[in-house]
């Protein structure tokens, strides 16, 4: 396989093997940290934590450890080469994300979680940099993904009390009996083991098919077991999907489609909160068309959207609140005390303004799309480009059913601005002969 470099730039082989296994190590550590998260394995019988004003202590330590080693390497190696990310629409984007703190209706909460969601995008611009070429970034991946899914099997035999949703859940007891594995919930585990299967997929066309094959064989059946639909209905659409938007020769035509399925999918979800002739439909053809309960956020949601469609009501500044929780308890819905809107768009919308929102999704949606089309690192480099783009299409059409864009740690978050960044990097890259 090629030796072709992830991000363009000149460099020393000498030195670059020397530091390969430093690199490596790294890399895998800090995916890790996102994947495994200081605190694996959580007991879900105790009631929730709200919002503090002081966050998690354990998180703020380790990330910020995190931060430093990150960016020392970035400053010992070259900040310059992060400069192919700092396009204009990313700039305006978080520019606008900024001043959205300054309006907030809880600046000091805003301004904290905007400068951890900044860090979060930093180590995923700066780990995209630590692999030195597609080869490695597919071993290193291949471990992390290993390293998770075994933890998660051993939890299932070692100790199913934390990796199975239990009856003696203080929330959602309902879902007794789903695999979870190191993960909160059955989504976020099954969001992560669709990630994986893409992961086995790429290792098994760069570099082992019996190990891409292993990691994907054991992605699946986790899934399953899971019983988490989002990720089970979205893992064949994206792969159709990716084929599909690889297919056209215009850019133009592969962002239509795009854009059209991500409009769609969140007409027939947050519409049909909204439109009663949506409704009908999903009724007529839905076992279940509150899509388990989301409406009842969706609508409230929007109706406070209304009332602030500018500016939002401040960056990650809304969901969990004390103005929520206990401010708004007049308006008797359960949805008050959602911990996100279970739609990233609309939460964008809702804590950043409509603003906010279309400039994020012409940063997300349209540029890698385009940057995709632009990649000009010759074959060698088209197995990472598909992984991209099979992590970053599935990232939008979960979106529409769950906070995926800008959370506060996500699992998928990070994999997805990775995708996005390195789409970025591919389309700069020099053709190779």
């Amino acid at each position: 396989m090629s030796d072709v470099a992830l991000v363009p730039g000149k460099a020393r082989p000498q030195a670059a093997s020397a530091g390969a296994l430093i690199r490596g190590i790294l890399f895998v550590a800090i995916l890790l940290l996102i994947w495994v998260s200081p605190h694996p394995f959580p007991s879900l019988a105790d009631p929730p934590s709200t919002t503090s004003d002081g966050g998690d202590r354990a998180n703020q330590i380790v990330f910020s450890l995190a931060f430093l080693t990150l960016g020392g390497w970035a400053w010992l190696t070259g900040l310059e080469r992060l400069k192919p990310i700092l396009r204009p629409i990313m700039i305006l984007t978080l520019g606008w994300f900024a001043l959205s703190v300054l309006t907030s209706w809880d600046p000091m909460l805003s301004a904290r979680r905007f400068v951890f969601a900044m860090i979060v995008v930093f180590m995923a611009a700066v780990t995209l940099l630590l692999p030195r070429n597609v080869r490695q970034f597919s071993d290193l991946i291949a471990v992390a993904a290993v390293a998770v899914l075994g933890l998660c099997y051993l939890g299932i035999l070692l100790a199913p009390q934390l990796a199975i949703h239990q009856a003696t859940d203080f929330l959602e007891p309902e879902h007794a009996g789903s695999w979870r594995g190191l993960f909160p919930h059955k989504n976020q585990a099954g969001a992560m083991m669709a990630l994986f299967f893409f992961v086995g997929l790429f290792v098994a066309r760069m570099r082992s098919v019996a190990v891409g094959t292993a990691i994907a064989v054991a992605a699946i059946a986790f899934l399953i077991m899971t019983r988490s639909k989002t990720p089970i209905g979205l893992l064949p659409l994206s792969l159709l999907l990716t084929w599909l938007v690889t297919r056209p020769r215009r850019p133009l035509v592969g962002v239509a489609i795009t854009a059209a399925v991500v409009a769609l999918f969140n007409l027939f979800s947050v519409g049909s909160a909204y439109f009663d002739s949506v409704h009908a439909i999903l009724e007529a053809v839905m076992a279940d068309p509150s899509f388990t309960g989301r409406t009842d956020i969706w609508k409230f949601a929007l109706g406070e959207l209304a009332s602030r469609p500018i500016t939002g009501f401040g960056f990650g500044a809304f969901w969990g609140t004390e103005r929520v929780v206990f401010g708004l308890s007049e308006q008797n819905t359960w949805a008050i005390a959602a911990t996100d809107a279970h739609n990233g768009y609309l939460n964008l919308a809702i804590t950043t303004g409509i603003p906010g929102l279309a400039l994020a999704v012409i940063w997300l949606v349209g540029t890698p799309l385009r940057d995709f089309y632009r990649r000009c690192g010759g074959p060698e480099s088209a197995p990472l480009a598909l992984f991209f783009l099979r992590v970053w299409m599935f990232g939008l059409l979960g979106s529409c059913f769950e906070s995926t864009l800008f959370p506060q740690v996500g699992e998928l978050w990070f994999i997805f601005i990775i995708a996005v960044f390195g789409l970025r990097y591919l389309a700069q890259a020099p053709a190779t002969k």
